[in-house]
């Protein structure tokens, strides 16, 4: 049971995800930020659509923006194309921000594989994605 790859995938992403989150904490983020911070760097989303593409309800969004808010990351204005809706968009310190959060996860991903080489590295970057792809985690 414990050999089994789910099983160490679970363990290896809980400790990631523990390494990223003591990175953060420092700026005031937490990893479910970086989605947030990710997605907006395309543009101004609903925080609808931002509930859905991170998967959380829209309540839980709204916790996140409000806390990204504070940070002075994001700010909430209003849809041109509909005053009845707000649409979120990054700020300059949310964009500094996100800059500063891709490094970290660079970090943190460089400590996690340092106990293979750099082949093997892209070799299991290059599965993990194939997986995550054909389950339907991620769309390319």
């Amino acid at each position: 049971m414990t050999n089994t790859v789910g099983f160490l995938l679970g363990k290896l992403g809980r400790e990631a995800n523990g390494r990223y989150a003591e990175r953060l904490a420092p700026l005031g983020l937490r990893p479910r930020h970086c989605a947030v911070l990710e997605l907006l760097s395309s543009g101004p989303h609903a925080q609808l659509e931002l509930a859905k593409a991170v998967g959380v309800t829209a309540s839980v969004v709204v916790d996140m923006l409000d806390e990204l808010e504070e940070l002075d990351a994001v700010r909430r204005v209003r849809d041109a194309a509909d005053r009845r809706r707000q649409l979120i968009e990054l700020t300059p310190t949310g964009r500094e921000l996100r800059r500063q959060t891709l490094s970290l996860a660079r970090q943190n991903d460089e400590d996690l594989l340092s106990a293979i080489g750099p082949a093997e590295a892209a070799a299991l970057r290059q599965t993990l994605s194939r997986i995550a792809t054909a389950t339907g985690l991620i769309t390319k």
